[in-house]
């Protein structure tokens, strides 16, 4: 009999196993186990050897969004040399990252910066991995594939396809962010359409999936740094379309904390932030992120959890002269035209044109919760091989500086929902959606 219950207890065992080995994952040693930065020092060392710091991401629009301000961080924080990768695939998920290792496809838009904008040429992965000597390649999941495990079956091949090309690399995880609560997204579904219970998941699969691989060697939390920061009194503000990240102060938060946990370097010093981003807004990213590295696996309440409030006395408030269903593109053949007609109008109202008379520093720019707009800007004589599009803002206020005008002669904003959805009937909402005021 013992035998017998013996011999069960063997073929159990080995089934579980065989289980744990088809999905890549296996079960945390504990309930904290987790990987933050591996020693400061070290870290630092490390990376400062060649005197280059030298990032490359595999992955897809969330390490884009991760991506974005690496470079102006690491510069402001002291870095003096730096150079960025990015292999980038539309939702590109583990199992297409390994075919096409495997199969060795030109598949990726293969972004690199090294002197703070990116260039973009198409690539193989293995290329991209050999052609520095990187300090780190960070590997992620497809968003809507990041908190369900039997999706990581791919991991361990990709681990060791990059060990092979890239010796020298520690290797990373980029732990995404959930989807915002009203996220319309198609895999939502996967999660019951909740943000914690997502959020939750995908903690649950790097603790089984990532962290259990020895040769990964740090986790970047930026879904628990987004979940900080929703904490404050921004709150659930963090997409610019229900998953992608806000293209000023998500991104920010993002790369912050990349940048904390692979350099160990604080950045509670940091100064720069992005066009539209104000100090306030700042402290609350620095918080997220430092609060993340330290409790990768767990949400850390925000300290700025009350919304400071605007006080317009001694403000006039600017006509923006709204016209319904028009927009302009400053990067569009049309560049300096309000564009009516279009299939998308819809969804936009532009204001008119104002110089610097109009909207003098010390202004202050409003906008409210779910909405967002598009600062464009005209300099003198447009040269469009350097001109770039000023990106969305939805931070709810801006300082109007110097920075903030630079070489722009005028600037005009398209004001629009984060949601994209259509404006037809809300013509009361858009004119109480974005207010700028004037210093008497």
């Amino acid at each position: 009999m013992k035998k017998f219950i013996s011999s069960i207890f063997l073929i159990i065992m080995s089934v579980l196993l065989c289980v744990a080995g088809l999905s890549g994952c296996a079960k945390p040693n504990n309930e904290d186990s987790g990987k933050g930065p591996s020693g400061e020092e070290t870290q630092e060392e490390k990376w400062k050897e060649d005197g280059i710091l030298k990032i490359l991401t595999v992955g897809n629009s969330f390490s884009d969004d991760t991506m974005e301000y690496v470079w102006q961080i690491a510069d402001d924080l002291g870095v003096e040399n730096i150079y960025l990768g990015n292999l980038f695939i539309g939702g590109c998920t583990l199992d297409t990252h390994a075919l096409n290792a495997k199969n060795n496809n030109i598949a990726y838009d293969y972004r690199v910066n090294s002197n703070g904008s990116w260039k973009t040429e198409r690539y193989r992965m293995g290329d991209a991995l050999s052609e520095q000597n990187w300090d780190f390649v960070s590997l992620q999941q497809a968003s809507g594939s990041s908190g369900m495990k039997d999706t990581y079956k791919e991991l361990g091949y990709l681990v060791d396809y990059v060990k092979e090309k890239a010796p020298n690399a520690q290797i990373v995880w980029n732990m995404t962010w959930a989807y915002q609560q009203n996220s319309n997204h198609s895999e939502f579904y996967k999660y019951d359409y909740n943000q914690e219970t997502m959020y939750e998941m995908i903690v649950d699969s790097v603790k089984s999936c990532v962290i259990t691989n020895d040769n990964i060697k740090i986790v970047i939390p930026n879904g628990t740094a987004i979940q900080n920061a929703r904490s404050s009194y921004i709150g659930d503000t963090l997409t610019r379309d229900g998953y992608h990240l806000t293209l000023d102060f998500g991104r920010y938060i993002a790369g912050l904390t990349l940048f904390r946990a692979l350099t160990g370097i604080s950045v509670k010093e940091i100064e720069f932030v992005p066009s539209g981003v104000s100090g306030e807004y700042r402290k609350i990213a620095v918080e997220a992120a430092e609060n993340a590295v330290k409790n990768p696996f767990k949400v850390t309440q925000s300290e700025f959890s009350t919304k400071p409030s605007f006080d317009p006395q001694g403000y006039t408030l600017l006509d923006l002269e709204l016209t319904k269903f028009a927009y302009y593109n400053s990067d569009s053949p049309d560049w300096d035209n309000l564009i009516t007609g279009a299939s998308n109008g819809d969804r936009y109202y532009a204001s008119k044109k104002f110089t610097r008379e109009d909207i003098p520093v010390g202004s202050v720019i409003i906008i409210e919760e779910g909405w967002q707009y598009r600062p464009e800007g005209w300099e003198e004589n447009k040269d469009i091989t350097t001109h770039v599009r000023p990106n969305n803002v939805s931070v709810y206020r801006v300082d109007v500086t110097e920075e903030w005008w630079g070489n722009y002669v005028t600037r005009a904003f398209n004001v629009s929902k984060q949601s994209a959805e259509s404006l037809e009937g809300k013509d009361t909402e858009v004119k109480n959606a974005l207010k700028i005021y004037i210093p008497n």
